[in-house]
């Protein structure tokens, strides 16, 4: 019995460790910028639930990214228009930046999206950060494929310091 109130007292002791430590720290925060563009497809709609489904495929170059390609699957609230869902830029390396994102409506064909860096691959791996990216739309969303083009600006963990 004594033993076992041993290792639940180091596992205590080390659970406590880790809370007062707190998260590891990503770095310093730089500026990130950047611009993309590509297509909306809308991919299917659920009338229950009232959710549209859509996936964005791009390219783009942003600072600390360079050219990328960006990929997303997103869930859209048919009342009130806002989107979510998680986002991957991709280097031309192959490292991977992940991103999730609430969008807001500007109007009819103008938007933007909330990002919050949330890691990555490679050089990205433990990224933290966050962008706004504003969003001009090239036709009706209603439309089963839609060009967009948007420019993203925020901050993200200095480069070399995510590891």
């Amino acid at each position: 019995m004594k033993q076992r109130f041993c290792g639940i007292s180091l596992l205590v002791a080390a659970l406590v460790a880790l809370v007062l430590t707190g998260p590891a720290s990503a770095g310093e925060q730089v500026p990130f910028k950047g611009r993309s563009s590509g297509v909306v497809t809308a991919v299917g709609f659920d009338p229950v639930a009232g959710i549209a489904y859509a996936r964005v495929e791009g390219e783009g170059q942003a600072t600390h990214l360079g050219r990328f390609t960006v990929t997303a699957d997103v869930t859209v609230d048919a009342v009130t228009g806002i989107a979510m869902g998680p986002w991957t830029l991709t280097a031309a390396n192959g490292d991977m930046l992940f991103v999730t994102f609430v969008s807001f409506i500007i109007d009819a064909t103008h938007g933007g999206g909330d990002f919050t860096i949330v890691g990555g691959t490679g050089h990205f791996q433990g990224a933290t950060g966050s962008y706004t990216q504003l969003i001009a739309f090239g036709g009706d969303l209603t439309d089963t494929i839609t060009p967009y083009t948007d420019v993203l600006e925020g901050t993200i963990s200095s480069p070399g310091s995510n590891k």
